[in-house]
């Protein structure tokens, strides 16, 4: 059970801090909720059935983790696929893991066919954009809370541990 102030990734919403852990009648159904404030959307507050399995929550990585993760970015495999319902539908699966892993690979993957469409004139479809930054959003969201890095510069910490490998 999660404690007040813990943060958490929660669904594709990103970090979160538990506020409180109430007991609310929502629906007809009384229950112990967690309050969560998104750390980086204090207007929101999201209630959270504390016996709820199925909803992706769970505690940040540690620091370590998450710096073997960016350093190895270019070892993590993007995804790709050529049929696009298939694509989106794969792609929704790796955002709503949870697992940071199968972010980078949709946002490289996102990344490279962005790449190859403008090459073309094109542009992602609004599904493949709106995906692309759930995803970017969810992973600059726990490098920026547990490495304490504003989630302005994540980008920039990124493309310099990047060029640091090259």
């Amino acid at each position: 059970m999660y404690k007040i102030d813990d943060l958490v990734m929660y669904r594709n919403i990103g970090v979160c801090k538990v506020t409180g852990i109430v007991e609310r009648e929502i629906i007809d159904s009384v229950g112990e909720y967690y309050t969560l404030k998104p750390v980086h959307d204090e207007r929101s507050t999201i209630f959270v059935n504390v016996d709820n399995k199925r909803v992706m929550m769970r505690y940040l990585l540690s620091a370590d983790e998450v710096k073997n993760i960016v350093d190895g970015l270019d070892e993590i495999e993007e995804y790709s696929c050529d049929n696009d319902r298939e694509r989106d539908a794969h792609l929704k699966e790796l955002i709503n893991s949870g697992d940071t892993k199968s972010w980078v690979q949709a946002i490289k993957g996102l990344y490279r066919r962005k790449m190859d469409r403008q090459k073309k004139g094109k542009d992602l479809s609004q599904q493949e954009e709106r995906l692309f930054r759930t995803a970017e959003k969810l992973f600059f969201s726990e490098i920026s809370c547990t490495l304490g890095i504003p989630m302005e510069q994540v980008g920039d910490y990124i493309s310099e541990k990047l060029e640091a490998v090259q």
